[in-house]
């Protein structure tokens, strides 16, 4: 019986939350991009991102990197979130959430938030294409008052961040970087529908950003 126990223990899944090592808001007029304190993401006339040589000054996402270096080796990834937290009292309503929802992309390259000016925005982008897109969330509840939860799932079916997990575990850097996107629109819905989540800076450790992973011991 405790041996059954003991291996029914061993089996069971293991949970690992990582808080983001860097985090960049881009954009044109962002004074502190890397400062860690709110991640923000909005988008134009429907759209997240920009294409590829498309003006930039109008858009606002967030980049965030994850050290994965301190995993458990050998194990096998099932499932994986992004958890945000809204400020309380968004611009947004539940509906027009669901409809521009936060979105988890690749990234074309790596960034460096110590040497990040904006720039370089234009070489460093999200994919805006579908295979770009990782995962999208959007806020379920908006209760007055209260951060508003967001959970992105990065492992739906067809969500081609599996591969891009691998491919960051095995990297020299050991390091995951994506970007929140959103094609939320402040310009239709109101100067205050952007989504402005906490960073990895903030305060209170519950309302930062999580990347929570759960493993399937061999």
């Amino acid at each position: 019986m405790l041996l059954a126990l003991a291996a029914l223990v061993s089996m069971a899944p293991q949970t690992v939350s990582l808080i983001p090592k860097e985090t960049i808001w881009v954009y044109e007029n962002a004074s502190s991009p890397s400062d860690g304190t709110f991640l923000r993401a909005w988008g134009v006339e429907g759209k997240p991102c920009p294409a590829e040589g498309e003006e930039l000054a109008a858009y606002s996402y967030s980049f965030v990197k994850w050290d994965l270096s301190d995993l458990p080796a050998g194990a096998k990834l099932v499932s994986a979130t992004i958890e945000l937290n809204n400020i309380p009292d968004p611009g947004f309503s539940v509906a027009s959430s669901k409809k521009a929802p936060i979105e988890a992309r690749a990234l074309t390259s790596d960034f460096d938030a110590k040497k990040w000016t904006f720039d370089l925005a234009t070489k460093i982008r999200p994919d805006g294409t579908k295979a770009g897109l990782l995962g999208s969330g959007y806020a379920k509840v908006i209760t007055t008052g209260s951060p508003v939860a967001i959970s992105i799932n990065l492992t739906a079916k067809d969500s081609p961040f599996l591969k891009a997990f691998a491919a960051a575990q095995t990297s020299a850097s050991h390091s995951l970087s994506l970007a929140l996107t959103s094609s939320l629109d402040p310009s239709v819905d109101g100067r205050t529908s952007v989504y402005k989540v906490y960073g990895q800076n903030e305060a209170k450790e519950n309302l930062r950003p999580k990347l929570v992973l759960t493993f399937e011991k061999e």
